[in-house]
């Protein structure tokens, strides 16, 4: 009976204070769910083991807790805590990673502080070595770079060129130069004449135009004519070409060998009176024979006109019964 009394009491007890269990258990769900949301938004996670790891610095860029820590893109950390440390009169610049244990870091991974957006949020990026000969332990230093900044890239891009500008700069004020001293005040009046006289040039072509139309019509009618005409044409040519045939035909080969043949004949022949000591040299060759020869034409000459004066005197004829006349 007392039992029954006991456990009527422990309920009723329960019963009245089941609201307020209610209310706590919520507030530790809310509590854990709290506690698990802040560290997801710190990069942590409570339910895997992580490896912590140490990078220094000369600067860090706005790098700030809890950003990631990426390889090749995917988050497989993020930044636990930033101290500063003077060492050797210099600013040092401890940075501790916590990286999820499933990726080994090897030795020689470089943790380099990059931008990870256009916005310029700062993660930290692992670059793996590609030789290496074992990996980090929980807890060892690793080599830290800083990616250069938005300046810096520029500097990097433009001291390369700083020769280039300054050749560009030099020709582009000897070109300015030589541009003021072309557009002096008489050239602008040589420069305004060429452009009128251009002007009346360009006037002058286009009251031509009509001419350059009329020939292009003439043009257009003449081939037309020699396409109708294609035909003419053609047999103008088998004409020509059977002229020719024509010319080969004629043995022209023969006859030039014909008249080269006749001419060393010629030339033996003139030869021959050269080499031989006769008559005819001596003819060709003695200005007495030519004096002889011409004295005996002048005398006969000379007799033909006494005979042709005198016929008488050469010719005795008795046709008629008369006597012989004495000498």
């Amino acid at each position: 009976m007392g039992c029954w009394l006991l456990y009527d009491s422990l309920f009723l007890y329960i019963m009245e204070r089941k609201s307020i269990i209610k209310i706590g258990i919520l507030t530790i769900i809310a509590l854990v769910l709290l506690v698990w949301g802040l560290s997801f938004l710190k990069g942590e996670n409570l339910f895997k083991t992580e490896n912590e790891f140490v990078a220094v610095y000369n600067r860090l860029d706005n790098l700030a807790q809890s950003n990631p820590v990426l390889l090749s893109g995917y988050r497989i950390g993020s930044v636990k805590s930033i101290d500063f440390k003077e060492e050797d009169n210099e600013l040092k610049i401890y940075v501790r990673f916590k990286v999820n244990d499933d990726f080994r870091l090897p030795k020689g991974t470089v943790m380099k502080i990059v931008s990870v957006d256009i916005m310029g949020t700062k993660g930290v990026d692992v670059i793996r070595p590609k030789n290496f000969t074992g990996y980090h332990e929980n807890g060892d230093t690793l080599i830290g770079v800083v990616e250069g900044g938005i300046i810096d890239q520029l500097l990097d891009l433009i001291m390369p060129m700083k020769d280039d500008l300054a050749g560009m700069l030099l020709t582009t004020d000897s070109v300015m130069h030589a541009v003021n001293r072309l557009l002096n005040p008489q050239n602008i009046n040589y420069i305004e004449s060429g452009l009128r006289d251009l002007q009346e040039i360009s006037g002058n072509l286009a009251g031509k135009m009509l001419l350059v139309d009329t020939m292009l019509v003439n043009f257009t009618k003449l081939s037309r004519t020699m396409g109708k005409n294609s035909g003419n044409i053609d047999r103008a040519i088998q004409n020509f070409a059977a002229l020719s045939d024509t010319l080969n035909a004629l043995e022209l080969s023969k006859t030039l060998d014909e008249a080269r043949t006749a001419l060393q004949n010629v030339n033996t022949l003139l030869n021959t009176v050269n080499a031989s000591d006769g008559t005819v040299q001596k003819f060709l060759t003695t200005d007495t024979v030519y004096n002889n020869v011409e004295r005996l034409t002048t005398k006969l000459n000379t007799l033909i006109d006494d005979f042709e004066k005198h016929p008488k005197k050469y010719i005795n004829l008795a046709i008629f019964g008369g006597k012989e006349k004495k000498k």
